[in-house]
């Protein structure tokens, strides 16, 4: 099999799923359904599901704790979200625990800047 394609289907090609919905590749497919990526990938080539079980067949959360930021958008997990928020998990969970706004604890910066310079 290619790089970058899935058992008949090409990563980055105009793909259909098992309602007919077309859509311009996997991830926007697999964003609809609620799943990475790569959970379809492992489901079609490792586990042998077909396209429908693949895209609908719930996906376990391992430890990962749905939530929503302040603005509304929902996120797998919190340490996703604060990798979106390009803030520490510890330290906004640290926030969270102080009593700290949801938005604040995302959005303001940490007092320590990591930077690299070369």
């Amino acid at each position: 099999m290619k790089e970058g394609q899935i058992r008949g289907y090409k990563r980055d090609k105009a793909c259909t799923d098992h309602l007919g919905n077309r859509y311009p590749n996997i991830k926007s497919m697999c964003s609809r359904w609620d799943i990475l990526p790569e959970t379809f990938t492992r489901r079609i080539n490792v586990y042998g599901m077909s396209l429908e079980e693949a895209l609908t067949r719930p996906v376990k959360h391992n430890g990962g704790q749905r939530c929503s930021d302040h603005t509304g958008k929902r996120y797998r997990s919190r340490s996703s979200m604060c990798r979106q928020w390009n803030i520490e998990r510890k330290l906004f969970e640290y926030r969270i625990s102080h009593g700290w706004s949801l938005e604040d604890a995302l959005t303001r910066p940490s007092r320590y800047v990591i930077t690299t310079e070369c």
